[in-house]
């Protein structure tokens, strides 16, 4: 009995001597071969990194006029570890507890914010203040753009708002207000998925690592959650350009999380600047021409079941064909980019949403497609020269006049040629000019000048009837093609559409791909005819027509437009320049080159050797006032351009034009000078391009050719007018 006790004593003495060496074995090798590793793992426990945001960049107007700048803007913050360490000290220990003196303490900071003239909620407070994405050692804003005399008033209560600071921080601001608008674009905060988007734009492949792996970029721009982000415009086409380097401070904690001392701190550095080659002054008064001519437009009356003329919205832009530069471009309706700056409220976002308004924050230059109508005649004009269309069969060379009857029966039609005009027209076997007009003597060049859509229907009906091979039956839209219409210019803008330029292929392919949203795949000379006057499917944007009108001054350069001159890094190293930026050359024959510009010129004026023959379509808009032009000194300052209305289904017409200048020729007897300015009008439901779109190009270009753009006035400066305005009125009354 007892030899098996002793025996059971020894195995458990074995056991626990064996215990033990394990034990100190552990010990050793943790203290002694693993003392390193260890060491820095707690110092990585105890170590936090705080990011401070940097200042955006400024975007400046092609004279350095700054359009987009940085402000401070006054916040209240919370530091949620402050207010615990204070609630602790206080003996307030309780979660529960806590969370009541918290919510009355938001209580009572709603009420201050309120009387202060920010209306603000209690449950706004809550949700800022238990962001998730900041860190409890951060101060999380609550509320922006506060009074200022809260600073005192919260500052003199520590005990009633513990851990509350009144701070300032760096926002966008926009000193001409809504100008350029849509060119400048807005800031807003980082969705999810733009946060996935950039998560690795910050980083660098880690040289050590043969998988791969990727390290933070010392020069890299990171992302978080709340941080503020281009969302349209030049803020997000240079997003990476404009955003700064975030700062870092790192700072020492001990087991508990509580602070302990600052480790080191790195400043942020501001973005780079963005200098664009749009004028300012020119800008606002494209603006505010734009918004006269479409409530020009408005006060028409139509006629008969005619559709009304709404005129709701509308764009214009201006650029210089001899390098494809953007001078101005303007968009109606617009937006505040201010609004943005510290969120929308809900009536604003209804507002923007409203039908009724139209789409305040699309860019209608870039972003929207609508058919080129007789703007578009040029392009098939070239096109029938390129492929010896002009002389075909039924086809009068250029310069051979004819007699235009107001409409053109198509040869191919099923109708026949024995069928009667009636029965040809309800055959839909006829293409009429524009209220049937009548036209005599018309050749290439008057067929412009008077915007003859019989001539063009002949050409269109020739390209796809004929047997030729050397006439390709998409001939008209593969010139086209070659000026940009149908296809994205690549300018320095994000949101740009690529339009559509139909055939015959593309019809059949968009039918079979989806038979029940195009039903029908045949193409017939009819397409081909609504095509040659800018009709049909024709889709492009209203920058890609002045972008090809600025081919046709400078004699057939096809420039990517630029809107944006240079980057300005803010360290002061070597600005990145923005040259023209060439796509291709388009080779415009010589034999009706001349033809083309006299056309285009004789749009505007009437030459004084030819009074007998009836004016151009937009011979009002430039030679008389008193029918709303302008008296425009034509002959020193030629503009060659030409008028569109575009038909839109259920709606009153499009209107627009399109001109360049200073331009001449000597057959019209008028100085001959290198086009500076090329401009496209496109006012919406606004009848004929002749009657609204016309006189808006011809006073902008008057203003121009006589240098009387005014200075733009910043936003201060139109707030000072209208409040010295408002006392001087409310003087007048009381007297």
């Amino acid at each position: 009995m007892e030899d098996s006790a002793r025996l059971r004593l020894r195995i458990l003495g074995v056991i626990a001597v064996s215990l033990f060496v394990a034990l100190f074995g552990r010990l050793w090798y943790l203290q002694a071969l693993q003392t390193e590793q260890l060491q820095e793992v707690a110092t990585q426990n105890i170590t936090r990194t705080i990011r401070t945001q940097a200042p955006r960049g400024r975007v400046l107007d092609v004279k350095g006029r700054v359009l987009v700048d940085n402000r401070l803007s006054t916040i209240v913050t919370v530091n949620r570890e402050e207010l615990r360490t204070a609630l602790v000290d206080r003996g307030v220990r309780d979660s529960s507890e806590q969370q009541a003196f918290r919510n009355e303490m938001f209580t009572e900071l709603a009420r201050e914010l309120s009387n202060s003239g920010q209306l603000t909620k209690l449950a706004d407070l809550l949700r800022s203040y238990e962001d998730p994405s900041f860190t409890r050692f951060e101060s999380v804003p609550v509320a922006r753009d506060v009074d200022e005399d809260l600073l005192v008033f919260i500052g003199e209560r520590p005990s009633v708002f513990p851990g509350v600071q009144v701070t300032q921080e760096v926002v966008r601001s926009y000193p001409y207000g809504d100008r350029a608008a849509h060119i400048l674009g807005y800031v807003g905060s980082i969705t999810g998925n733009e946060l996935r988007e950039k998560a690795d734009t910050w980083t660098i492949p880690d040289p050590d690592d043969p998988e791969g792996a990727r390290i933070p970029d010392p020069n890299g721009k990171p992302y978080r959650s709340n941080d503020e982000i281009g969302k349209l415009g030049v803020e997000l086409f240079f997003e990476d350009d404009l955003r700064g380097v975030p700062g870092t401070r790192v700072i020492e904690v001990d087991n508990f999380s509580n602070f302990v001392r600052n480790v080191s701190t790195v400043s942020p550095r501001r973005g780079s600047d963005v200098v664009l080659t749009i004028d300012i002054d020119l800008q606002s008064r494209l603006e505010d021409e734009l918004r006269r001519s479409l409530d020009i437009a408005r006060e028409q009356v139509p006629e008969g079941d005619d559709p009304p003329y709404n005129a709701p919205a509308g764009t214009s832009v201006i650029m210089n064909p001899q390098d494809g530069s953007v001078l101005a471009m303007a968009s109606y309706p617009t937006f505040k980019p201010s609004d943005f700056t510290e969120g929308l409220s809900f009536a604003q976002k209804e507002a923007l949403d409203d039908p009724l308004a139209h789409q305040p924050l699309l860019n209608r230059a870039i972003a929207e497609i609508y058919p080129a109508a007789s703007t578009f005649k040029p392009f098939t004009a070239i096109a029938a020269e390129v492929f010896e269309v002009f002389g075909w069969e039924f086809v009068e060379d250029f310069d051979v006049p004819t007699s235009d009857p107001g409409y053109w029966r198509l040869r191919s039609c099923a109708a026949g040629d024995s069928a009667d005009l009636e029965t040809a027209r309800e055959l839909g076997c006829v293409r009429r000019n524009a209220g049937d007009a009548t036209m005599e003597g018309v050749d290439l060049r008057h067929s412009l000048t008077f915007s003859s859509d019989t001539y063009y229907y002949k050409l269109g009906e020739a390209f796809w009837i004929a047997p030729n091979e050397e006439i390709p039956d998409d001939g008209i839209q593969q010139i086209a093609s070659e000026f940009g219409l149908g296809s994205s210019t690549g300018i320095q803008l994000p949101g740009e559409k690529a339009g559509l330029m139909p055939t015959a292929a593309l019809k059949q392919e968009r039918h079979l791909a989806n038979p029940e949203a195009f039903p029908f795949g045949d193409w017939y000379s009819g397409d081909n005819a609504f095509v040659a006057i800018g009709q049909g499917d024709v889709a492009i944007t209203p920058l890609q027509l002045v972008n090809a009108y600025s081919a046709l001054a400078n004699g057939g350069t096809v420039f990517s437009p630029n809107i944006a001159r240079r980057v300005e890094p803010a360290d002061g190293s070597d600005s990145i320049e923005f040259g023209a930026r060439v796509l291709r050359e388009v080779e415009i024959p010589e034999t009706i080159k001349g033809e083309i510009l006299d056309g285009l010129l004789g749009v505007t004026f009437q030459p004084k050797v030819q009074l007998d023959r009836p004016s151009g379509t937009a011979y009002n808009a430039f030679n008389r006032p008193e029918q709303g032009g302008v008296a425009f000194d034509l002959y020193n300052w030629p503009v060659a351009g030409k008028t569109g209305t575009a038909e839109v289904t259920g709606k009153a017409d499009n209107a627009l034009f399109v001109g360049f200048g200073p331009s001449g020729s000597d057959t019209w007897g008028t100085a001959v000078l290198e086009p500076e300015y090329a401009m496209v009008v496109l006012l919406e439901e606004s009848g004929f391009g002749s009657g609204t779109a016309a006189p808006m190009v011809a006073r902008v270009f008057d203003a121009i050719a006589n240098e009387e753009i005014d200075r733009a006035l910043t936003q201060d400066e139109v707030d000072e007018f209208y409040a010295v305005q408002s006392i001087n009125d409310l003087a007048g009354a009381d007297q």
